[in-house]
């Protein structure tokens, strides 16, 4: 668990002991699985949702999300691991179903499940000051796609009643 002292006094530094390269990748990989599991299901709104105001709205976010999965991996890359590629992923492994706000309702909650993921990743472990800074970017970009999703499913409610 990061030390609030340390981080107060040693704001642009770090002293102490951190997580080593290789437990770097062993810690972010599992992310970068869970991105890209959450980027395909982003594809299958995409893909499947009536509206076309909402996937336009969802391709403008899915691109930061996308460009999250590269910083990750380029982190695991820059420490000496193989990042997760997702190549055994198939496009017709995803199926939030054909409910247009359920669909949403499903992307929210596995954005959900990131950002905690993110979060107690960023809380709990004492990572590089590098790393911190990705997964702190990582867990604001995620906090915006999930306002984006509230608001996106409260018009849709709105809307149907």
């Amino acid at each position: 668990m990061p030390n609030p002292i340390k981080e107060a006094l040693l704001n642009r530094g770090w002293a102490g002991k951190t997580i080593t390269r290789a437990e770097t990748v062993e810690r972010l990989n599992p992310l970068v699985r869970q991105f890209l599991r959450l980027n395909h299901n982003y594809q299958y709104v995409i893909r499947s949702h009536a509206d076309s105001a909402v996937t336009k709205a969802l391709k403008r976010v899915q691109k930061t999300a996308r460009a999250d999965v590269g910083k990750l991996s380029e982190t695991i890359l820059s420490c000496g691991g193989t990042p997760e590629n997702g190549t055994d992923m198939e496009a017709d492994d995803f199926d939030l179903g054909d409910d247009n706000v359920g669909m949403l309702r499903q992307l929210k909650d596995l954005e959900t499940d990131l950002n905690d993921a993110v979060g107690r990743e960023r809380e709990e472990i004492e990572h590089q000051m590098r790393t911190r800074g990705i997964l702190d970017a990582l867990k604001s970009n995620s906090a915006e796609r999930l306002k984006l999703l509230s608001d996106l499913i409260d018009r849709a409610e709105a809307a149907a009643t």
